[in-house]
């Protein structure tokens, strides 16, 4: 029996799917209007990055944990593209989850 069948009845389950739909749908609304008419991952896509981070209740601490993942990423690839932006931040976040 999963996790959530155990500690949610399926209406709550529901509740909480949709809750968290609205969530992921804002934060990647949020991320596409960061980047948009940008070419490339620089300091100031960081930054707003790191707000909507911040802003989306990620936590101070692992949002500078994922920030300076994504910099030394973008450093050592010399150019990334804010395309590249989105599978990058779901490596470097699904890479701190296994850390765990």
């Amino acid at each position: 029996m999963s996790l959530f069948k155990k500690l949610f009845s399926s209406e709550k389950k529901e509740s909480l799917d949709k809750g968290l739909e609205k969530t992921k749908t804002s934060f990647f609304n949020k991320l596409s209007k960061a980047v948009v008419g940008k070419s490339r991952v620089d300091d100031e896509v960081l930054d707003e990055l790191e707000e909507i981070l911040v802003t989306s209740d990620v936590g101070v601490e692992t949002t500078l944990k994922v920030i300076g993942r994504i910099e030394e990423r973008v450093s050592k690839d010399k150019y990334v593209g804010t395309d590249e932006l989105d599978r990058i931040l779901r490596e470097e976040i699904a890479g701190l989850l296994s850390e765990t």
